[in-house]
Parts: C-alpha cells; structure tokens; sequence
C-alpha cells in the first residue's frame, strides 16, 4: 500500500472511530449493551427537534422508551410510505392509514412482511439511490429463501458499534484481550470474520481470524496470540471443544468467554464447551436481514439482550397474527426503527420465543430481553 493510501485509510478509520459512541462506553458503569443503546436514543433526542420537545429532560426509564420506540415506529411507516414500493403497494392494498397509528395497540393492524417477499423482489424494499449503497449481503438463513440486504456507509457502522458493545458486554475491556474469530464452515456473500476483526480494530481491541477446521491448528494460534475470546458457529465450536478436550488440560489456555453464534445452542452442547475451556459460553442471535448482529447474552445467561435503539419487537401468534403478551411464545416479528436503505416494518423472523420483560441480574432493566430461540416447524 502506498504512503497516500495508508493516510487515506488511517483519516477513514479515525472518522469512524469518532462515530462509534461504544468506544466511550464503559464496561463497569452497567451493562454496555444497554449503556450503548440508552446513548443512542438520548443523541436522537438531542439531534431531533420533535423528539427534543417531546423527550428532552423526561429521565429515560422503561415507559419513555416505550414510548420513545412508537414515535420512532410512526417515523418509519411514514418514511417506507415515501419511499419504498413494496410498502407502498402493501399497505395501499390493506387500505392502511397511518395517522391512526397512536398506540402499540394499533401495531396489529398492519400487515406483516414475509421473507418470500424480502427473497422475490428485495430491490422492492430499497428506499435510497443505488449510488448510496457500500455493501450488499446475502443469505439463506435457515428458511433456504436467498435473501439480499443493502446498506449504507452509516448503517454499516452502526453493526460495527452495536458488534462492539456486545463485545464489551461479553467481558471484552483490556487492551491484554484477544478475539479469536472461528468461521471455518460459514459460506456467504458476507464474511463474519472480516466484519469482527473490522469492529475489533475500530474498538481497539486485539483479533485474530483462524479458520482452520484442525483443531492443533486452532490451539497453536491461541497459544501464540494469547487468545482470551472465541468466537464461531455453535457447531463448529462444540466439535472443536470435542476434540480439543483431548489435546490439553480442562481450562489450561485461560479462555474468558466463549460466543456461540449463526446456529442454536443447546444446553447439552454449552455444558460440554464449558467444560473443556472452564469459562461460561454466551449465545448470540442475529439475522442478515437485521443487520447480522441483533442480540446476545450475558454472563448471566438468562435470555438474549437486544440492540434497544434498533428495533421494536413483537411476539405473535404464527397462525393467527395476534400479538401476545411478554412471556408467551410465539413467532419472533421485528421492525427496524433506525435503517433507511432498506427498512422492514413486523417483519417475520419464523424463530419462536418470548419477551422477557423484567430486569436481568446483570443490571440492564430498561432494555428487552427475549428468551431461548427456537425454529418454528415447517
């Protein structure tokens, strides 16, 4: 690379760090999830003139982000309806009139977006000029669907602070810390370990990316880079924890964390991981429609800790679409309240699970937490 170019690169890379409000997080002032989602809304509040008049100095507490997310939520019907053809077409044939929206209530009237839509005619959902668009990824999820998102330069930052605040999180806080990323078995138009290691750098943490399928080979890199993090499949991490039980002693490399993510993890397969590394395995959900990385445990293990300014989230009834209330389980339907490249209004996950609506043991009472992700049934 060239002088000009690395100069380039290093004013592009410290831009974007003064962007990410997760470097100013601090691990033990609460839980950084929550930290980083409770700066962002208070920085739209600040930056919105009918959100300042509405918000400003109202103290954010489990109410007002309620209330908070439904402004946010009649913004972006309201946005869709100026520019997104599929949403205009949906909601003009269900006859839908969106200055009657007032109240959470009034969600289930609207229809609900299918992922054989998002699949058939994604450019449909696009909302921006294609000059504006940085990345496009694609994936099957566990639907078989091909599913094409875009994004733009802002919205790609913003994965990269929720990405790392859930590393934060997850105990990453020294600069002693090392992520070893594990994505030997993932084959997509995007690539997870470049878009952690990238989060990583911009974080001013330590990574490194194995993806070796030889389970020596994984060991020897931990050794020479001091890993104290892992990241990968669940699969792929409870057969390497397989093997590797064989290859050293229960907990001898000093791992911290373990984040299982991309597929579910059973109890069985947890209590096995952390037996061989003595250390707690975390679970972490995402899907590419959402911006990949959406929710994750923590230490306490007791439900995943969403991305609060992100999304509102609903819990329905598969078959009949009523919405059901926090602790019932039901289909997984999710709106994003912050995208404007191509923003998705209930859309439908088809995983099962719950809203957890109290606080957790961490100290986070003011985001939602849903519980354990099942694939709902074809």
């Amino acid at each position: 690379m060239s002088l000009q170019a690395k100069i380039k690169t290093s004013v592009r890379m410290n831009v974007a760090k003064r962007k990410l409000d997760s470097r100013k997080i601090k691990s033990h002032h609460g839980n950084p999830l929550e930290q980083w989602g409770l700066t962002k809304i208070r920085n739209d509040i600040k930056n919105n003139k009918v959100l300042s008049h509405h918000f400003g100095g109202v103290e954010l507490d489990r109410d007002a982000i309620k209330e908070y997310k439904l402004f946010k939520f009649r913004e972006i019907l309201g946005y869709v309806l100026d520019n997104s053809p599929y949403y205009q077409d949906l909601y003009a044939n269900a006859g839908i009139d969106i200055s009657t929206f007032k109240s959470y209530e009034d969600l289930e009237k609207l229809p609900l977006t299918e992922q054989s839509d998002l699949a058939n005619k994604p450019y449909h959902f696009l909302c921006v000029p294609r000059k504006n668009i940085i990345r496009e990824f694609t994936s099957s999820g566990t639907t078989n669907m091909l599913k094409r998102m875009a994004y733009t330069q802002d919205e790609l930052l913003e994965i990269v602070d929720s990405v790392i605040s859930g590393l934060k999180m997850a105990g990453m806080d020294s600069k002693d810390d090392v992520l070893q990323i594990m994505y030997p078995t993932i084959t997509a138009t995007w690539d997870p370990g470049l878009v952690l290691s990238k989060a990583c750098t911009l974080g001013g943490f330590n990574s490194v990316i194995e993806d070796s399928l030889d389970a020596k080979q994984q060991i020897k890199t931990m050794k020479e880079n001091g890993t104290t993090f892992m990241i990968g499949t669940s699969s792929f991490l409870y057969k390497f924890s397989m093997q590797a039980r064989g290859l050293m002693k229960p907990g001898e490399l000093g791992i911290k964390m373990i984040i299982c993510s991309s597929e579910p993890l059973t109890e069985t397969m947890r209590e096995i991981i952390e037996n061989v590394w003595g250390c707690k395995t975390l679970r972490q959900w995402g899907m590419t429609e959402l911006g990949l990385a959406n929710a994750i445990e923590c230490e306490h293990q007791n439900g995943f800790h969403l991305n609060n300014p992100d999304f509102l989230v609903e819990v329905i009834d598969p078959k009949t679409g009523k919405v059901l209330p926090a602790g019932e389980k039901g289909e997984l339907v999710v709106t994003t309240l912050r995208r404007r490249c191509m923003p998705l209004i209930r859309y439908r996950t088809r995983d099962i699970t719950s809203i957890i609506d109290e606080p957790c043991m961490c100290g986070a009472c003011l985001d939602q937490r849903i519980s354990d992700i099942e694939r709902m049934v074809k």
